[in-house]
C-alpha cells in the first residue's frame, strides 16, 4: 500500500509540473499572439498610409505635374515598410517555434520512460 501511495505522489507531482509548464508556456504563446497583432496592425496602418498617400499624390501629380515626385517617393516607402513588416511576420510564424514544444517534449520523455520501466 505505501509504494502505491509513493507511485500516486509521483504521478501528482508529475501531473503538477506538467501543468506548471503549460500554464507558463500558455503565458508564453499569449504575449506572442499579442505581439503578433500589434506588429500586424502597425503594418495594416502603413499599408493603408501608404495606399492613401499613393493615390493623394497621383492626384495632385496629375493635377500638378511638377514638384510631387517626393510624395510618390514617400508613398512608396509607407509600402515597403508595410511589405517588410509582413514579410517579417510571416518568417516569424513560419520560422518560430511550435506552440507548446516544450510540454509536448516533456510528455514524449515520460511516456518513453514509462515504456522502458519494467
Amino acid at each position: 500500500m505505501d509504494s502505491v501511495r509513493r507511485v500516486g505522489r509521483s504521478l501528482l507531482g508529475l501531473l503538477r509540473t506538467r501543468v506548471e509548464l503549460f500554464a507558463v508556456e500558455f503565458q508564453e504563446e499569449k504575449l506572442r499572439a499579442l505581439s503578433l497583432m500589434t506588429w500586424f496592425a502597425a503594418a495594416v496602418a502603413l499599408g493603408a498610409a501608404g495606399v492613401m498617400v499613393a493615390i493623394g499624390a497621383l492626384a495632385l501629380f496629375l493635377w500638378r505635374t511638377a514638384g510631387y515626385a517626393g510624395l510618390a517617393g514617400l508613398a512608396l516607402g509607407a509600402l515597403a515598410a508595410s511589405a517588410a513588416i509582413l514579410w517579417g511576420l510571416r518568417r516569424w510564424i513560419v520560422h518560430g517555434p511550435a506552440p507548446f514544444a516544450a510540454t509536448v517534449k516533456e510528455f514524449r520523455k515520460d511516456a518513453e520512460s514509462l515504456q522502458e520501466s519494467p
